[in-house]
């Protein structure tokens, strides 16, 4: 059984995942020829060699020309439901993106069906979420296992507000 395990020990991002894929032989060219199926526009991929710590890794940013859009679950679904990526990889991210809207709901006080997805109906966290999948599906991992996730300290600023 292919297993992949992520020490998460300053956290995860789904940049940081891509770029892991990456290092794992994920092709740049096979994930960008699949994320074109995707049916969305203005964005651009930005892969690239960095240096963090003396340690070489991949980084992969989605820069978006203009503002996010916000969207529920089902205009997700469409829009992954709309690519002609294999179902695998299509039934991989709408789960992922049910989870994240279960997770939600609960921290809102609501329905998965009532969720408004802010930031994560973005472009860029569909193209990561998609991505992943895409990567997964191509090294043929079947299993994903992650040390505890360190959730910080601080404060961030996003569409909710100032929030822990």
């Amino acid at each position: 059984m292919r297993t992949i395990y992520l020490d998460c020990f300053a956290g995860i991002s789904g940049n940081m995942f891509l770029g892991a894929l990456l290092d794992l032989g994920l092709p740049e060219d096979h994930l960008r020829r699949e994320l074109a199926k995707l049916p969305v526009k203005g964005y651009e991929l930005s892969v690239r060699r960095v240096q963090k710590q003396g340690v070489s890794a991949y980084y992969v940013d989605v820069l978006l020309e203009r503002h996010h859009h916000h969207r529920h679950l089902p205009d997700i679904f469409q829009i992954i439901d709309g690519a002609d990526l294999d179902n695998w990889v299509k039934e991989t991210g709408k789960k992922i993106f049910l989870r994240l809207a279960q997770a939600e709901a609960k921290g809102h006080g609501t329905t998965v069906d009532h969720v408004h997805f802010h930031e994560v109906g973005a472009v860029d966290a569909i193209i990561d979420i998609v991505g992943a999948a895409i990567g997964l599906h191509y090294l043929q991992v079947e299993r994903l296992c992650t040390s505890e996730l360190r959730t910080g300290t601080g404060f961030v600023r996003c569409s909710h507000g100032r929030m822990p």
